[in-house]
């Protein structure tokens, strides 16, 4: 049985643009303050990311009545070379929203509470390539071919938006305890299209279409648990990520092909759409340590983040189809994932009252060992192309104290980039020519961020005892 490269090639890129977010698990950060010190605020965080970062960290800060990021945009671009040959190219340059946060505290019976609102995961972007170029490698195939036509689009959709409700105590002087309830909403979605159109010197015109479309839609409960422990000269804060519960999921996957003027012994047209398939999300457990060490009026921040793998799942688990071969084809979307030790600083520089400013760092590794971007239609096994990239992180900024509110202004970057080996089909009298390139995925990204702090229940605590 022959493979279909051609979905491979489609996926591998395709499911770049979404799993960066997916598989690293620093990407996205969320908080004013915990922006601009890249999430290393486990053991020191001060503002309304407490309730991702550690909820126990409540007892420690004011009141903030309500906070949110009234402005958050980033500047990203993706760039594959030598897709479809040494002189091809795929780019995307992106200026959007990033994921941001809005919530605010109050307190209740002797309690610590907050609310919150998480847009943990936005991506909605596409690629598309058009070349009507007359390569040797086509020649060699379709030597009689006058002209040609390739055309592929690909695009991808991820929505996960989180609700949440944080409670915390004292237990003595010293310790807190806190815990964080989310409920998620994900979607993930990705669709593509490959045309080749070829016509020769006899105007024969031979037509190869490969379009698949997913959707995957999960509804579960993350929860996070913190302890802060403050001694005399600094704190010490953990929290630990409990693995994904997922209440309710389903999944939905579409394939056409059609190969048309081939011949009646090879042309193809095949069209599934198979609905309400068995799907799973998976997170994994996670433990965060950090520490807040004042410096004079300063502080530094210091962090590690320890996540456990993954056991090979079907994320979405999909029947075999015929694809005009003799047995029917297995279609694969598993992911696997290996555990990962993250680290990162922070430094909080005191400048004059009411006035900050912020420098950070962190990793930020990539964690998958197959990461579902595989639809590698075959029978005799597979061949895995496992897609990610390692980022380091930085971020700087500045923190205002105004009477009214606090206002902060940063920046955030991070940038990487990766090589593999990745196939391109074109299709002869129904046989798959492999031919074997390597391709070169580079990665950036600029996060802008304005935020403000508004202590709007500043005077009106909800404290039912008094």
């Amino acid at each position: 049985m022959k493979r279909l490269r051609t979905l491979l090639l489609i996926f591998s890129f395709l499911c770049i643009l979404s799993y960066a977010q997916q598989g690293n698990y620093k990407f996205n950060n969320f908080g004013n303050r915990s922006i601009l010190l890249s999430g290393n605020v486990t053991g020191s965080v001060t503002d309304l990311g407490l309730v991702y970062y550690n909820p126990s960290r409540l007892t420690e800060i004011e009141n903030t009545g309500f906070a949110f990021n009234i402005r958050a945009y980033q500047l990203s671009s993706l760039k594959l070379s030598n897709l479809l040959g040494e002189e091809s190219q795929l780019s995307s340059t992106n200026f959007d929203g990033i994921p941001s946060m809005a919530g605010g505290t109050f307190d209740l019976f002797n309690n610590r509470f907050a609310y919150s609102f998480i847009s943990k995961t936005r991506i909605d972007n596409a690629l598309g390539y058009d070349s009507d170029v007359l390569s040797d490698d086509i020649l060699e195939i379709y030597p009689d071919a006058e002209s040609y036509k390739v055309s592929v689009l690909l695009k991808t959709n991820v929505k996960d938006d989180w609700f949440g409700l944080t409670w915390a105590k004292k237990i003595n002087e010293n310790f807190s305890l806190g815990v964080s309830l989310f409920g998620s909403i994900y979607k993930y979605s990705g669709g593509s299209n490959l045309n080749h159109t070829i016509r020769s010197a006899s105007n024969r015109v031979t037509f190869y279409e490969n379009s698949i479309g997913f959707n995957q839609e999960s509804y579960g409960l993350l929860i996070k648990i913190g302890g802060n422990y403050h001694f005399p000269k600094f704190d010490i804060g953990f929290n630990i990520n409990v693995p994904y519960i997922e209440v309710y999921d389903k999944g939905r996957f579409l394939y056409t092909k059609v190969i048309a003027g081939v011949g009646a012994d090879f042309d193809q047209f095949y069209d599934y759409d198979f609905k309400n398939l068995y799907s799973q999300r998976k997170e994994p457990l996670a433990i965060s340590v950090g520490s807040g060490i004042p410096i004079g009026r300063s502080k530094l921040h210091l962090n590690l983040d320890y996540v456990t793998g993954l056991m090979e799942f079907d994320r979405i688990n999909i029947p075999g189809i015929d694809t005009g071969e003799e047995n029917t084809t297995s279609v694969l979307f598993e992911e696997s994932r290996k555990s990962v030790l993250n680290f990162g600083a922070g430094l909080e520089v005191f400048v004059y009252e009411n006035f900050n400013v912020y420098g950070s760092f962190t990793t930020d590794y990539n964690s998958f060992i197959k990461n579902a971007n595989i639809f590698d239609l075959s029978s005799d096994g597979n061949r895995d192309v496992s897609i990610g990239e390692d980022f380091i992180q930085y971020s700087v900024g500045i923190d205002l104290k105004l009477r009214w509110a606090s206002i902060i202004i940063g920046t955030n970057y991070i940038n990487g980039s990766n090589v593999f080996t990745s196939p391109l089909s074109i299709v002869k009298s129904g046989i798959v020519n492999d031919n074997y390139a390597n391709t070169k995925l580079e990665y950036n990204r600029w996060q802008f961020v304005v935020g403000i702090e508004i202590p709007l229940l500043e005077n009106t605590h909800y404290n039912m005892n008094n």
